[in-house]
């Protein structure tokens, strides 16, 4: 069997060079096979070269008809339902680093707000040393 990048499965679609496509179940998800004027094929990742898994198949169909594919068949011989959760492990770890990227987004955009409340026309600048003053006499007593 043939293995196809995402680029070269558009390239045979569009000279006309597949013959069928079946989505096949591997497990929990779904991989697409296609027969080829050249013989079978699969759609591959295009970094690992391991074949494509759709957790959804709409996702799948919906990838084909946007290639201009209408048909495929669906072979639900090896499908694993239960096996869903081992599709997409949590990721704890990733939960943390997205938090901190959004508390860092948030600092970045007060800060660019005040820079531009400093820079505006009209802005009254304080000496460093009467602001302290006026903040321990307020805080005093």
């Amino acid at each position: 069997m043939q293995n196809m990048t995402l680029e070269q499965f558009r390239a045979t679609v569009e000279s006309g060079g597949i013959l069928s496509v079946v989505l096949k179940a591997q497990g929990a998800a779904f991989a697409i096979q296609a027969e080829t004027q050249r013989g079978d094929a699969v759609l591959v990742d295009t970094r690992r070269k391991l074949p494509r898994l759709f957790g959804d198949p709409r996702k799948a169909l919906a990838l084909l008809s946007e290639m201009g594919i209408k048909k495929a068949a669906v072979d639900t011989e090896a499908w694993r339902p239960e096996q869903a959760d081992s599709l997409h492990p949590p990721r704890p770890d990733k939960s943390v680093k997205l938090k901190a990227a959004h508390e860092a987004a948030e600092l970045k955009r007060v800060l660019e707000e005040r820079i531009a409340m400093a820079d505006a026309q009209g802005a009254i600048w304080h000496e460093a040393e009467d602001v302290f003053d006026e903040l321990v006499a307020a805080h005093a007593g």
